[in-house]
């Protein structure tokens, strides 16, 4: 089976840092149910293993959808009094491959040209078939082409 290497372009990401963990389920509640309202695209989403009584999480969305973000953050920020921090303009890659289901070593392809890269990203999630990275758009390029060199897609 091929692998598909798959790039998103403008994408922003947000990020709550030190959720204290009692708000945990309702806040994320929240901030995803004022999301749908307002008919925000959500797409990945990562949260940090709690190693406190705080959590981190974030997500990301359409950088058209902006505008609607910042309409429900100013409710959900004054409330739970936890500022959000948010970059746009960035570029979802995807790795893709049925292959991933059974196999072995994608993780270790990915960050090993993550590494060779010195390319940090700033989120990543995966699902059972596939490895998303969300990285700022200097460097995709680079990373695209070695990405598809790696994986002879």
């Amino acid at each position: 089976m091929s692998t598909q290497i798959i790039v998103t372009p403008g994408i922003s990401i947000v990020t709550f840092n030190n959720v204290p963990s009692d708000l945990e389920n309702n806040f994320i509640y929240e901030v995803f149910d004022k999301a749908a309202i307002a008919g925000i695209n959500i797409d990945m989403i990562c949260q940090s293993p709690a190693t406190s009584d705080k959590i981190s999480f974030g997500f990301t969305f359409p950088d058209d959808d902006m505008m609607k973000l910042l309409s429900i953050m100013n409710l959900i920020s004054s409330k739970a009094e936890l500022m959000p921090m948010v970059n746009v303009g960035n570029v979802k890659l995807t790795i893709k491959s049925a292959d991933m289901v059974t196999g072995t070593g994608f993780a270790s392809r990915v960050f090993g040209v993550l590494k060779e890269l010195d390319c940090l990203p700033l989120l990543v999630s995966t699902g059972i078939d596939e490895i998303s990275l969300l990285v700022y758009e200097s460097t995709v390029a680079d990373l695209e082409k070695k990405l598809r060199e790696v994986f002879a897609a």
